[in-house]
């Protein structure tokens, strides 16, 4: 009807007409690319609110696992510090505890990091949306020391291997049935773990104990690779408070963000 309208102002040359219609056409396509806008705007603003809040979720069960790991690795590195101290004994002043503390001083416990919202506004080209730059470098940084931690925790230095070969298997057996930890189910579908408490009784008799002490005890250079893995533990354990840190930091301006 309009474009009817322009052509018989044309053919009357009433050129003000023409005009007057072609602004009328030019208005109304600007302001439906205006509404569009909006509307794109406003659905931007929403997804990137979702994304927020799928990330604080993500953010909260990391930092429940971090948690978990920070307990874990406190604990072997005890055991480890009490091996070690051990080592500075006569064989024959040792006992079974000895040979627990040896075993749950080579215990470790990955970590999978939970990214699954970050992976999704990667791949999908939603970075931009979630907020300022500042904000959006923060969670990069997040992901990648991350994955830094993931690494650090996932090291095996040799003593591991080393006391596994050296210790007799009905030993191991022992601490696994009668002192291992439990693992259970947490909140957010995660996992907890039950760490054991007291002196490990391990139910062997005095022969088999006193050749698997002296076995362990005299193995050259165990000392040297249990001071290692006292250092890598120490760096877990850092590694672990850093990204927590940096995860609580996250967590807040992630809050204020969807304020």
């Amino acid at each position: 009807m309009l474009s009817r309208r322009i052509r018989e102002h044309a053919a009357d040359l009433n050129w003000v007409g023409v005009a007057v219609d072609l602004a009328i056409v030019i208005i109304g396509v600007f302001l439906g690319m205006q509404v569009n806008d909006w509307n794109q705007a406003r659905l931007d603003r929403r997804q990137a609110r979702e994304y927020r809040a799928m990330l604080l979720n993500d953010v909260d069960a990391n930092l429940e696992s971090l948690a978990t790991r920070r307990r874990y690795y406190d604990w072997v590195r005890s055991e480890a510090l009490a091996t070690l101290a051990d080592l500075d004994r006569p064989a024959s002043a040792l006992d079974e505890q000895f040979l627990a503390h040896a075993y749950q001083a080579s215990q470790m416990q990955p970590w999978a990091l939970k990214r699954n919202t970050y992976d999704e506004v990667v791949s999908t080209g939603a970075m931009a949306k979630l907020g300022d730059a500042v904000l959006r470098e923060e969670i990069a940084n997040y992901y990648v020391g991350a994955d830094v931690t993931g690494a650090n925790i996932a090291a095996l230095p040799p003593y591991r291997e080393i006391i596994r070969r050296v210790l007799p298997y009905a030993v191991q057996q022992a601490v696994r049935s009668r002192c291992n930890e439990r693992i259970v189910q947490s909140g957010r579908g995660s996992t907890d773990v039950l760490l054991p408490q007291g002196r490990c009784e391990l139910g062997l008799d005095s022969t088999t104990v006193r050749s698997a002490v002296a076995q362990v005890h005299d193995w050259p250079g165990l000392s040297l690779d249990l001071n290692r893995q006292i250092v890598d533990l120490d760096q877990k354990l850092l590694s672990v408070d850093t990204i927590s840190d940096r995860a609580t930091t996250l967590k807040k301006e992630l809050r204020d963000a969807n304020r």
